[in-house]
């Protein structure tokens, strides 16, 4: 029996690590692997005589993560230049999806007028009789611009960050769907694309809602929190 550590990414959340784990665990000559999410790493034990190393990248690839074997020492300082750079990309767009999160909620503020009666949640009953009155005494001028460009402004800066920090997700489920999986990023796609779609066709078309006595409300700050919080924890 031979031991070796793989190098695993693409990687970000249990389900990853229990696919990648299965993967390595299913293939022929190998007697135990572990999958470590947050290190990012797999340990195997194989029978060297039944499967070889590139066989176990193979295998890991396969699920559409990358797999890498040990690196020599040199290797391994470029790769810990590479994590470092890595890090400070995601902290970038975890911080910029903050802001552009706060800017599309006080971008939406106007467009949620009228919706403090008995229906609305605690929170938004809150926002209306709290958090409003302030804003419009700061943003006087927000609250003349016109509903419809106001949510062309949201759609365009939603899109924006969706293409920037959420690229990431879209592209993971995206690759889980072709390999018949599912993982935190199609869980997060579906979301967000969910909340966006429906927004954006309220957006462009809100006489169809409004002919069907559909509220035409739009959903954008839910899109962009959500890709913030979650960069924010893949940061931390």
């Amino acid at each position: 029996m031979t031991h070796t550590r793989l190098t695993i990414s693409g990687m970000h959340c249990a389900a990853c690590q229990a696919h990648v784990q299965k993967a390595l665990q299913k293939t022929r000559g190998v007697a135990g692997a572990t999958v470590n999410l947050l290190t990012g790493e797999a340990d195997v034990d194989y029978d060297s005589a039944a499967v070889t190393p590139d066989a176990l990248v193979d295998a890991v690839r396969s699920t559409g993560y990358g797999a890498e074997l040990p690196a020599a020492e040199d290797e391994q300082i470029d790769a810990g230049v590479a994590e470092t750079a890595a890090y400070r990309a995601l902290r970038l767009r975890a911080i910029g999806s903050l802001i552009a999160g706060m800017l599309v909620m006080g971008l939406s503020m106007p467009l949620m007028v009228g919706h403090e009666g008995p229906a609305a949640d605690p929170l938004m009953r809150w926002v209306m009789l709290v958090l409003m009155p302030v804003a419009e005494r700061a943003f006087p001028w927000l609250f003349r611009v016109s509903p419809t460009a106001l949510s062309y402004m949201l759609l365009v800066t939603t899109v924006g960050v969706m293409a920037w920090a959420g690229r990431r997700f879209y592209v993971g489920a995206w690759t889980a769907l072709r390999h018949g999986m599912a993982d935190m990023n199609l869980l997060i796609a579906i979301g967000t694309g969910a909340a966006f779609l429906f927004s954006a066709a309220a957006t462009i078309a809100p006489s169809f809602f409004a002919s069907r006595g559909v509220p035409a409300d739009v959903y954008y700050e839910a899109v962009v929190f959500i890709i913030a919080l979650v960069l924010v924890g893949n940061t931390l």
